[in-house]
Order: C-alpha cells, then sequence, then structure tokens
C-alpha cells in the first residue's frame, strides 16, 4: 500500500458518508461507506454507469437506490474525490390517499373535456374562428390539468411501488429515442429552440414500461425549455452504452445551474420556487423521473455549470437479445384519456397557439 493511499484512508476511513477517489474513470479508493452504497463496485474497477459523467469539479444530483444523494466532486494530485451527501428527498405528498383523489378528479375533468369538444362541434366557422384564442386556452389548461393528475399519482407512490397501469416490456430505446423526436420536433420549434438524437451505434434493448419512459423524458425536455425559452437555444437527446447500461441524456445549452440549485432538485418542499411560479407545474417533475427510473431498476444524474448548460442523464440496465424478441408499438398516448403524450407533458411551456383547433 503506498503512503498516498494511506494518507487517502487516514482522512476519509472512518467517514459516515460516502468517499471515493478516481482515476482514469475507475475508482482507485472508496471507504467502507462508499463500498455498502456500490455494492459490487471496488478499487481497481470502472465508475458504475450511473454515475457517469461526473465533472472533475462541482456539484451534481444522483440517485442511488431509494435514495438521491449530492455528489461533490473535486480535482487532487492523487485524481478525482467524490463525496456523497444524501438528500431529505422526501415527497410534499405522502398522503395514501392522494391516487384516489386524483382518479376521482379525472371524472369531472372528462365531463369538461369531452363537453367543450361537443360545444366546439357547434360552432359556425366564423364562432369557431372568433373563439380560436379561448378554445386554445382552455385546451392547454385541460392538459395542464392532466399533466398535474398523472404527476400527483406517481410523485405520491412509495419508493418502489408501480402505478397501476404499470406494462413493462422489452422495448428497443433508439426506436423510442427516435419517436420521441418525431414527437417532440414540432412542438420545440414552436418554442425557438431546436432538437437532435445522437445514438451511439449498436443495438440498445431495455425491459420497460414505454409510456412511463416517454413520460420521464418529456419531464425532462420540458425542463430543458423552461430554462431555454424566450432566449431559445439546443437540446440534444443522447443514447449511449456504459458496460451493460444504457445512458439516456436529455442536454441543453441554457443558462445552467449553480450548486444550491442543483443540490435542491429533489427537495420539492424545500427552496423549489417552480411552486409558486404558475408558469410551470408542481416542482415535482424530477422526483417523477427519479420514481421512474427506480423502477426501471436504473438512476438519474444531473450535472450542471452556470452558463453552460445542464444534463440529465437515465442509466437503465440493458436486455441481452435472445433468438426471439418480441417487440410491439409505442403507446405514444395518454392510455387513460387519449391525448398526444408530448402535448399534455409540455403544456406548461408549449404557446397557445399550438392548442388552437386547426393546429
Amino acid at each position: 500500500m503506498s503512503d498516498l493511499t494511506v494518507s487517502v484512508g487516514d482522512a476519509f476511513d472512518g467517514m459516515g458518508l460516502p468517499v471515493l477517489l478516481l482515476r482514469d474513470h475507475l475508482i482507485v479508493y472508496q471507504n467502507s461507506a462508499a463500498a455498502r452504497l456500490l455494492a459490487g463496485s471496488g478499487a481497481g474497477e470502472a465508475l458504475p454507469a450511473c454515475l457517469d459523467g461526473l465533472p472533475e469539479r462541482g456539484s451534481s444530483a444522483v440517485t442511488l437506490g431509494d435514495r438521491a444523494w449530492t455528489a461533490q466532486t473535486w480535482p487532487g494530485e492523487a485524481g478525482t474525490f467524490v463525496c456523497l451527501s444524501p438528500l431529505d428527498d422526501a415527497s410534499i405528498l405522502p398522503d395514501r390517499r392522494i391516487p384516489l383523489l386524483t382518479q376521482k378528479l379525472r371524472g369531472p375533468l372528462a365531463v369538461l373535456i369531452s363537453s367543450g369538444h361537443l360545444l366546439e362541434q357547434t360552432l359556425t366557422p366564423a364562432q369557431a374562428a372568433d373563439a380560436a384564442g379561448y378554445l386554445a386556452r382552455m385546451t392547454k389548461s385541460e392538459l395542464r390539468f392532466l399533466r398535474i393528475l398523472r404527476t400527483l399519482e406517481l410523485a405520491a407512490l412509495p419508493d418502489g411501488e408501480a402505478p397501476y397501469d404499470f406494462t413493462p416490456r422489452v422495448v428497443d430505446l433508439g426506436g423510442l429515442l427516435h419517436e420521441a423526436l418525431r414527437q417532440l420536433e414540432m412542438p420545440v420549434q414552436a418554442t425557438g429552440c431546436s432538437i437532435a438524437v445522437h445514438q451511439q451505434a449498436g443495438n440498445f434493448f431495455a425491459r420497460c414500461d414505454d409510456q412511463l419512459l416517454l413520460i420521464q423524458l418529456y419531464h425532462l425536455v420540458s425542463n430543458s425549455l423552461a430554462a431555454l425559452t424566450p432566449g431559445g437555444g439546443r437540446i440534444t437527446l443522447r443514447l449511449e452504452r456504459r458496460r451493460e447500461m444504457a445512458l439516456l441524456s436529455v442536454e441543453d445549452d441554457g443558462p445552467g445551474m449553480d450548486e444550491e440549485k442543483l443540490s435542491a432538485l429533489f427537495q420539492p418542499a424545500e427552496g423549489n420556487d417552480s411552486l409558486r411560479e404558475a408558469r410551470h407545474g408542481l416542482g415535482l417533475g424530477v422526483t417523477v423521473c427519479r420514481k421512474i427510473a427506480q423502477l426501471h431498476g436504473g438512476s438519474v444524474l444531473f450535472t450542471s455549470q452556470p452558463g453552460r448548460g445542464t444534463r440529465a442523464c437515465v442509466s437503465l440496465p440493458l436486455v441481452k437479445p435472445g433468438p426471439v424478441l418480441e417487440l410491439r408499438g409505442l403507446r405514444a398516448v395518454d392510455t387513460s384519456n387519449g391525448v398526444p403524450l408530448v402535448l399534455r407533458e409540455l403544456s406548461d411551456v408549449l404557446p397557445e397557439r399550438l392548442f388552437r383547433p386547426e393546429s
């Protein structure tokens, strides 16, 4: 054992927080707390895929197991040090009655939506043209309401518990990403932004609920659009492989976040100003993304630097293709209300003109 390793061990062995030392993307040291947290990883082994993309210096938000953590990284002569601090990511909605209440609300909302559609059909072309703005506002509000209900249902679930309609199956992640791009391209362009896909060569098959994965992806894109608009900018959807994990990333070139805002991502009850902003939802989108990743055996890592944008990376375990691999079409429509998922999930940030009857 080198003097350097002894000094690092003396400094961190007794710490209750997980600490790692990285060099060339390999773990060269981890204290006992890190060994317990990252079971199966040890000195000389590659960094787990869920931590791929940590900056050399700065703060990141990451999920490991069933908890949310802040990862502080800083360079030293021995390599890059990583210290993980747990976050209190308890939901602001612990009440088990929330899913029941949201289901009860869906009934009256469905009546309002159908009544609006019936009323629209009674209008003459001239009346419909005059009322186009009001109809667009009504439709957008209905979709925002549906988004809030679905977000509440997912956020109120205990960690590890699946929603009632959870339907995992083998999905081609590359196909899912390109379908998402097809659905997103026009709405994103309408905000003054652009979006593109970069996929590493190879097959990416995962066992997951494709609709939940699309909801997660659209949540992350919605967050990027909220940061980019009205100034415009670029969003990149990226799909890569790290050993037996797929890394699905949403990156933007927006203003980024400082360490304080980044650390508060998983704490909607404390310090998340979006709870008080009418333009954005409940501030629970990141919590929902974490829960969806956890349901699929994955995790979420957020990295950001002020002035250089934000990256959200979802890691998902890959499925090895067998002799027979059954693939089915993606469910790009909300199965409970029959509306396009992309319009529902981006309803907070899209302009009203996209919800006009002729759009």
